[in-house]
């Protein structure tokens, strides 16, 4: 994963597609369970983007809302080295 800001101020982060597919599925099981609070975001404007992040991702993730879908999760899952951060 890497992040580039460019002079205007835009920010773009590029991930592989098994970062994005995790990164989504974090949200979405956090704001489904506990309304995005158990990531601790403090502030209301913290969790419309965490939430504007998972809805930006919605067209990138294979399968989301089909049966294949708990397959692309777990082979994304293999895929990322889950090592020292």
């Amino acid at each position: 994963m890497e992040a580039c800001r460019e002079d205007d101020g835009i920010v773009t982060v590029r991930m592989s597609e098994a970062e994005a597919v995790v990164l989504h599925e974090a949200i979405a099981l956090s704001e489904f369970s506990n309304d995005l609070r158990e990531i601790e975001l403090r502030q209301p404007v913290e969790q419309k983007v965490f939430s504007d992040v998972q809805q930006a991702l919605v067209p990138f993730i294979p399968g989301l809302g089909t049966d294949g879908y708990r397959a692309t999760v777990e082979a994304a899952y293999s895929a990322l080295d889950p090592g020292p951060f």
